[in-house]
């Protein structure tokens, strides 16, 4: 993991090896945020299409960004972008396609109700998790939605492995507790 000052004097050498670098570190940590945002509208392929939109504006912006702001400058591009994004897409029409297998589904209501149920669940979940604050929040979102190893967690948060399994259990502790307080049963975890 390499500081902003190592960051920016990289960059000062070699803009693409030190582009990569800065993206490389970063990309975890943007990619939460966005999927925080878009994940109830939007598919992994819209995260990343919108990640990518960050990285390309941080990149063009790098030399106007104010030394010693690089990590909020992200957070504050990766937010309003991933905001953007879930207008743009709450704003397309709903459409299916009546050839496709799951055109029967929905047309004779099957699973809707089931369906409905995870949505909500999921969204209570993820409201719960958002409580925790940071950076409990990113630690939960990049465990268990997109399967990252304590190393990698480590890296994009800026804490040591060992630290982050500490978060990681208090704040499963945490969460636990807020969903019982919502009246949700919760079992096992980690």
């Amino acid at each position: 993991m390499k500081s902003e000052s190592e960051l920016r004097s990289l960059i000062s050498r070699s803009r693409k090896e030190g582009f990569r670098n800065l993206f490389r570190q970063y990309h975890g940590y943007v990619y939460a945020i966005v999927w925080n945002h878009i994940s109830k509208v939007g598919s992994h392929e819209d995260a990343e299409e919108c990640v990518s939109d960050v990285f390309t504006d941080i990149f063009l912006q790098f030399d106007q960004i104010e030394e010693g702001k690089l990590q909020s400058y992200i957070r504050t591009v990766s937010k309003r972008k991933s905001i953007n994004y879930f207008h743009r897409l709450t704003a397309k029409p709903l459409s299916i396609s009546m050839d496709e297998p799951e055109a029967e589904t929905a047309v004779s209501g099957e699973n809707i109700e089931q369906d409905y149920d995870k949505t909500v669940l999921r969204r209570i979940l993820l409201d719960k998790v958002k409580l925790l604050g940071e950076p409990d929040t990113t630690i939960i979102m990049m465990k268990y939605y997109y399967d990252y190893k304590p190393d990698e967690i480590a890296e994009s948060v800026h804490l040591n492995r060992t630290a982050v399994r500490k978060r990681l259990s208090r704040a499963m502790k945490r969460l636990a507790k807020l969903l019982e307080e919502e009246g949700y049963t919760v079992s096992g975890g980690e």
